[in-house]
Parts: C-alpha cells; sequence; structure tokens
C-alpha cells in the first residue's frame, strides 16, 4: 500500500541532501575508477565540499535565483557542483556536453548565464565563445587547471568563509533547473523544473523502487537528462546509496564498473539493454553444443515456471552465468527514455535479472509512471505514481488517446515561452503528445507519439512506432523509422519503413566485415529486408502493412539519450 506524500516532506533539495549527508556520513557517495581503483567521497566529504563551494559561489557575487551553467561528463566534480548551485541559491542549467558551438551559445544567450561550471574538455569551446561573441561568462573548472578558477580552489576558500548559507533561502517553489532539451525534434525548449518538482518524484518513485543505504547505483545515461539526473542521481542521495560514474559507453568496461563496484541498480535506454541482452545470448551461442543445447533447455524451463508460478526461476537456474558475465550483483535494472522492446524485458527476466520500465518526460520530472519489481508486467509502463492524476483525451474507439499529467511532477513552465507553455499547459494538466490506453487494471501503455500519427484517407490511424515494434523482432533489423508518405501513383498516404539492417548477421555478408556493399550483395540484402517486413506485418490490418522498403547503409543520426532524430528523417 503506497503513502501519500504528505506536504513536510517536500523539502528544498539541499536540506534532503544535507540530511542524507548526516545520516550516511560515512558511506560512499559518489566513486569513479581513476587508473586501476576508484576514486571514492563519503557522503560526510561530499556535503564538505558542496557546502565550500556554495559560500564561495555566494562570496564571488552568485545571487539567488541567479543561474549557472554547468558541462561535462559524468563524473563527483558535476554531482558537487550541482549541488553546491542549488546550496548557494542557484538555478542549475545543465548543458549536453556532445552539442556543438552554435547550440551552447542558443542555450548561453537563452539563459542569460554570466558562469559556467566547466571540465577542461570544453575550455576550447567556450573561451572561443567569450572571444567571438564577446560573452560576459566567468569560466570555473572542475579541474585543476591554470589560470582559472578551479572547483579545488572554492573549496579551499569556502572552508575559511563565515558565510552562513542557510541564511540564503532556498523554497520549494524555487527553481531548481532548466534543462534544456531537443529531443528528437529540433526545437530547443528550457524546462523549468522546481525543488517540489524533482524532491515529490523522487520521494514518490521510491515507494516503487524499494532503494536501501546498502545499494549501489551505476551512472551510465548523461546527467544533464533528467531521467539520470532525478533516478540515477538524487534518488540513490536521498537514500544513502552509492552511485559509480561508468568510465566508458564501452559494454565491456560497463559490465567491469557493475562488477567490481557490487553494482545492484542500473538505469539505461532500451538501445543500451539491447547490447548486453546481445552479448549474453551471444556468449551462449558460442559454448559448446553440449553446453548450448542444456542453456537452451534451461530458458524453456525458466519461462515454464514462471508462467506457472509468476516466480522468477531463472534467478536460480542462470546464477552461474550472471556471475560468469560480471552482472549477479544486479537486483534492479529500469529501462527509460523510450519504449523496451518486451522480447528484451521477459528475455532478462527469464536470465534472473528484475526488469522494471517507467513512463514520463523532462516536463514531468521526469518519472510519472512505473512499475514494481513484483510486477513484471513488460508490456505496461506501470500505473501512475502516488499523488498523480492521469486522463485520456479525445480518445477512439479503441481508447487510445493524448495522455495527460497532472501534479505535483509537473514542470513551472518553458524558459521565455509563455505560447509553448500555454499549448501545453491547460488547468494545470499537462498534456505529453505521447498517445496510449489504459486497461481495465489501470496500467498505462504507450502507442506513440501524436505528431508521428499517420493518417490515411479512410481516417484511420496508424502509429508508426507499433510497426517499428513489430519490425524490430527480425533478428536483421538494427535501427528502422516508420513514416507516412505520398504514394505519386496512386495519390494515397502510404506506409514506408526506411531500415538500417544489422550487416554482421547477415549469412551471405559474414566475413566481409567492412566490406562494401555493392551489386549482387545489395540486391540479396534488399530482398531479403523486403522478406522480413513482409513477413512481420502479415498480422497486421491490411492498411498498416508496410507498401515501401529504404534501406540504409549508415545508422539513424540520434540524440545523445539514443533516440533517432526523426525530424531528420522526416525532412529528406
Amino acid at each position: 500500500m503506497e503513502n501519500p506524500i504528505m506536504e513536510n516532506e517536500i523539502v528544498p533539495l539541499r536540506e534532503i541532501i544535507h540530511r542524507s549527508s548526516e545520516e550516511y556520513k560515512d558511506n560512499i557517495a559518489l566513486q569513479m575508477r581513476r587508473g586501476k581503483a576508484f576514486y571514492n567521497i563519503t557522503y560526510g566529504e561530499m556535503w564538505q565540499k558542496v557546502n565550500a563551494i556554495a559560500k564561495s559561489l555566494v562570496k564571488i557575487g552568485v545571487k539567488r535565483g541567479e543561474k549557472i551553467g554547468l558541462i561535462g561528463p559524468n563524473r563527483p566534480e558535476w554531482a558537487i557542483s550541482y549541488l553546491a548551485i542549488n546550496a548557494a541559491g542557484g538555478v542549475v542549467i545543465p548543458i549536453d556536453s556532445k552539442l556543438k558551438e552554435k547550440e551552447v551559445l542558443n542555450i548561453i544567450k537563452i539563459s542569460g548565464i554570466n558562469r559556467i561550471i566547466s571540465a577542461t574538455d570544453h575550455f576550447f569551446m567556450l573561451n572561443g565563445l567569450k572571444i567571438n561573441q564577446k560573452l560576459n561568462l566567468e569560466i570555473i573548472s572542475m579541474d585543476a587547471d591554470e589560470g582559472v578558477q578551479n572547483l579545488d580552489e572554492l573549496i579551499g576558500i569556502g572552508k575559511k568563509s563565515r558565510i552562513d548559507i542557510w541564511k540564503i533561502p532556498v523554497r520549494v517553489d524555487d527553481d531548481l533547473a532548466i534543462l534544456f532539451t531537443s529531443g528528437t525534434t529540433g526545437k530547443s525548449k528550457g524546462v523549468i523544473l522546481t525543488n517540489r518538482n524533482v524532491v515529490y518524484d523522487s520521494l514518490a518513485s521510491l515507494q516503487r523502487l524499494h532503494i536501501f543505504p546498502d545499494d549501489a547505483f551505476i551512472s551510465i545515461l548523461p546527467l544533464h537528462h533528467t531521467f539520470e539526473a532525478t533516478a540515477g542521481f538524487i534518488i540513490p542521495l536521498i537514500c544513502g546509496a552509492k552511485i559509480t560514474y561508468a568510465r566508458s559507453l564501452r559494454p565491456n568496461e560497463i559490465i567491469e564498473d557493475i562488477r567490481d563496484a557490487g553494482t545492484t541498480v542500473m538505469l539505461g535506454v532500451p538501445l543500451l539493454f539491447e547490447k548486453i541482452y546481445n552479448g549474453l545470448m551471444n556468449g551462449i551461442k558460442k559454448q559448446p553444443l553440449g553446453v548450448k543445447a542444456f542453456l537452451y533447455s534451461t530458458i524453456g524451463v525458466s519461462t515454464a515456471i514462471e508462467k506457472l508460478t509468476k516466480r522468477n526461476a531463472g534467478k536460480v537456474l542462470f546464477k552461474s552465468l550472471r556471475e560468469k558475465a560480471g552482472l549477479n550483483s544486479l537486483k534492479i535494472m529500469i529501462s527509460g527514455g523510450a519504449a523496451l522492446r518486451p522480447d528484451i524485458a521477459s528475455g532478462f527476466r527469464m536470465l534472473g535479472f528484475n526488469m522494471m520500465q517507467g513512463y514520463g518526460l523532462t516536463e514531468t520530472s521526469p518519472i510519472a509512471n512505473l512499475n514494481t519489481m513484483e510486477e513484471g508486467n513488460i508490456t505496461s509502463v506501470g500505473k501512475p505514481i502516488v499523488g498523480i492524476e492521469e486522463k485520456i483525451v479525445r480518445p477512439n474507439e479503441e481508447g487510445v488517446g493524448e495522455i495527460c499529467i497532472k501534479g505535483p511532477i509537473v514542470m513551472k513552465g518553458y524558459y521565455k515561452d509563455e505560447e509553448m507553455t500555454n499549448k501545453v499547459l491547460k488547468d494545470g494538466w499537462f498534456y505529453t503528445g505521447d498517445m496510449g490506453y489504459f486497461d481495465d487494471k489501470g496500467y498505462l501503455y504507450i502507442v506513440g507519439r501524436e505528431k508521428n500519427v499517420i493518417v490515411t484517407e479512410a481516417g484511420k490511424n496508424i502509429y508508426p512506432e507499433e510497426i517499428e515494434y513489430e519490425l524490430l523482432k527480425s533478428p536483421y533489423i538494427k535501427e528502422v523509422v516508420v513514416k507516412g508518405y505520398r504514394n505519386e501513383k496512386t495519390g494515397r498516404e502510404e506506409v514506408q519503413a526506411i531500415v538500417y539492417p544489422d550487416i554482421e548477421k547477415i549469412s551471405f555478408y559474414e566475413g566481409k566485415k567492412g566490406a562494401e556493399i555493392t551489386g549482387d550483395t545489395l540486391e540479396a540484402m534488399k530482398k531479403l529486408i523486403k522478406d522480413e517486413v513482409s513477413r512481420l506485418t502479415n498480422n497486421l490490418a491490411s492498411y498498416k502493412r508496410v507498401k515501401s522498403v529504404q534501406l540504409r547503409l549508415e545508422e539513424f543520426e540520434k540524440t545523445t539519450s539514443k533516440k533517432i532524430k526523426r525530424y531528420v528523417v522526416n525532412k529528406k
């Protein structure tokens, strides 16, 4: 039974982090492999650094409500800087470290920041912008760089300062962060999240997550994204858990960090989980015939037991496999950012992992819906978290309509964009632009984005995501975008699939890695993909079937959260 979140539980972020730092002062809060060993910081040490940097920020002139930029890869210094900005009464502007110079300039100008805390890698770009654009921009380094103020210096100054940060009022409805998100649409929007938004979302989500002080998180997704910032940063720090920052995005190094840090909780996007799962299954395929046969039969037993008993038998049956892969410590895998393929989710559960899926947007802090570990529902994104209302507007005959969300997790609005804010916020309801439906038990199912819907001449709605899900069942299709196109001969709106094949899994290309695909090989590949598309869409209504298949030999352009940029595909 979930309990309502009481008003007195909602405090500014700095207060809840300070409380954790006192309660769990000797626990490791943040760590990262530097060289062969982990460099770590306890909760007590973390708060000392946060407090000292906050005092120094106030001393150098940071005012309450001032916006301060933050750019760099996931690392302890990023986390400490974020908390220090909040502790000093400032507003964090997290900037995607993969953005180009023009995009960073746009965020600096819109947000009006005059200070930015940066990793060394971005100095060249930022100094170039300062000079060429005549920006009044003070750069503070996360590293011990000469000729520029750095965090270590601020800590030293702050420790000697008599400034009391608690005399600077920070209230629950004060802005915490403004997140500029281009997402898959191309247009940048600044989402204003308050202390209330993020703290409420964290406390409500924890009722489903069951995180404890002995848990250990691995931080892989970029921290400037709300999913990682809330679920992979704020939530573990509230609980006294440990956060390990992955040293790279290479699956083998991620798995090493998971193993060596004793990781129990992993957040990821579907693409990451697919890579790990495929790696596990490829490992099974490479086993000697007898071992492989035994493992496949065990998979069948695991699946049958779960169907009969609703219990995850894979925890026992595949313990040695998980240990060998370095993943046995994992207690929970949480997928977000996009829909997770049910076959990947069920595959992980079959191997003994707890896989959870949720739903939300940057505008909802972000978690709005979440399954529990016990449910094992791999097709739904779960029920709304406690205290959150949801409704479906303009539902069709199947109950599918736009998802609307109301409650303390909903953003304050878009920064300096009243027109866009008024389009999505109406009478306290946030109109998500996502299409979905509820089942009779209150579970939410996501169908796709409203703007992606293909409408036929007969008035039928086709959701590209539904067709993409079917096509991705093919071992030969790595990525796909389904869109509408006008057939010049018939003048009708029809369905087109643009496919990036998984070339290395195609038998007649095996062993030719890197070889150019031309002539007969290309034609054979086109035929194979067309046959796969026909086979996998046979079970769909005739108006949903793909009429045109286009092959591409390079992966789609993606956002840093690994979502395909549909607007780029649609322009071509």
